[in-house]
């Protein structure tokens, strides 16, 4: 849709959209639980994706961290905007036509349409996204339409997604939720860490930051959570000395219930092998160091990420070196352009993604649009 209005806006007279899916936008409708982190103020090209969207009538806020929304909170507002510029620009809109392969004819591209007349273009640009939420019509068509004109694809996985954990005990924590910061650990080295809520389910791992470790998973990687970021290890040492002096009397589950999630406790408890009831005055050091130990270094094993129904995003696809970036024209087929997901780029929660699809879209129109006016 982006592609299609920054060609029309640049003078192009002749231009189709071809979607599989009954209407334009389904997966978008679905973005931000329903309401469309349509980009960030952080993103390096948000502003102008912003003054677009102002200019086809959407109004913005700015939530935390800098998340852009639709001030009506709606994902069918940006979704109707942008259906609603399509037809204002008189772009030919065929939806319900699923693309079975692509041909080069020439200089032109034949697009074989299933039980559809094929349709013949001198320019085209390929927007159909990877393979997060085939519900929505992501199964990855385009990875094969481009390795079919001489593109390499990298492997696609699933990205900003839940980890998964075969230890019994999560089934104890489904619905659990706590601060802290979230360490993927290979070889106990830090491949990348994230600050901010983890969600515990039936069956591992979830919130931002889990779903931000998500794209460099690999197998054989562990978590490492910090329940208690803001302390040290001296610190918190300092506290539960004092925790224990002054609640000798009470349970050392009732010491620890006051300092995180009650659930937790009874789990991290079990973990480091100490009888929740037991005195919290009966304490000794080493036992307050595992405490600390699993408090600051929980160490989870990870069996693996749940599948493209639930990712947000794929990691992987089309070699960037193989995509002039400041056109998105391929460099081994003239006047094809690609954008998105389909490209080898995925980012990290917080309208990142949805930027780079904008981004690549606009510029993949605009140059698309100068390509036509050449012929």
């Amino acid at each position: 849709m982006m592609a299609a209005i920054s060609a029309a806006k640049q003078g192009a007279k002749v231009i189709r959209v071809i979607e599989k899916n009954p209407a334009l936008g389904r997966k978008l409708l679905a973005t931000g639980n329903g309401r469309c982190n349509l980009t960030n103020i952080n993103c390096s090209d948000a502003s102008e994706t912003l003054q677009f969207f102002n200019s086809i009538g959407l109004l913005t806020r700015v939530e935390d961290e800098g998340r852009v929304y639709p001030y009506s909170g709606q994902a069918a507002a940006v979704q109707e905007i942008l259906v609603n510029s399509l037809r204002d620009l008189q772009v030919k809109v065929y939806c319900g036509m699923e693309v079975e392969y692509i041909d080069r004819i020439g200089a032109s591209f034949l697009i074989k349409i299933k039980d559809h007349k094929p349709i013949e273009t001198d320019v085209l640009i390929l927007a159909s996204g990877g393979k997060a939420g085939p519900q929505y019509g992501s199964t990855g068509d385009g990875y094969r339409w481009v390795k079919a004109l001489g593109h390499t694809v990298v492997s696609p996985r699933p990205s900003l997604v839940r980890l998964v954990s075969n230890l019994a005990f999560f089934k104890e924590l489904k619905g659990v939720r706590a601060k802290g910061c979230a360490k993927l650990m290979r070889m106990n080295q830090v491949v990348e860490q994230e600050t901010g809520e983890i969600q515990f389910t039936e069956d591992g791992l979830s919130g931002i930051c889990i779903f931000n470790l998500s794209k460099h998973y690999a197998k054989g990687d562990m978590v490492q959570i910090d329940l208690m970021p803001d302390f040290s290890d001296e610190i918190l040492e300092e506290l539960l000395l004092s925790r224990v002096q002054d609640l000798e009397n009470r349970s050392i589950k009732e010491l620890l219930s006051g300092m995180i999630n009650k659930k937790l406790v009874s789990v991290v408890l079990k973990e480091i092998a100490l009888e929740q009831e037991s005195r919290a005055g009966k304490l000794r050091r080493k036992e307050i160091q595992r405490i600390i130990s699993i408090l600051k270094r929980w160490q989870i094993s990870i069996i693996g990420t749940k599948g493209w129904k639930e990712a947000q995003v794929t990691s992987g696809g089309v070699k960037l070196s193989e995509v002039d970036l400041l056109t998105m024209e391929s460099k081994i087929v003239p006047n094809l352009y690609l954008v998105g997901e389909l490209l080898d780029v995925d980012e990290k929660c917080g309208g990142y993604n949805l930027q780079w699809a904008w981004s690549s879209g606009m510029i993949a129109g605009k140059s698309a649009a100068a390509a036509i006016s050449e012929k």
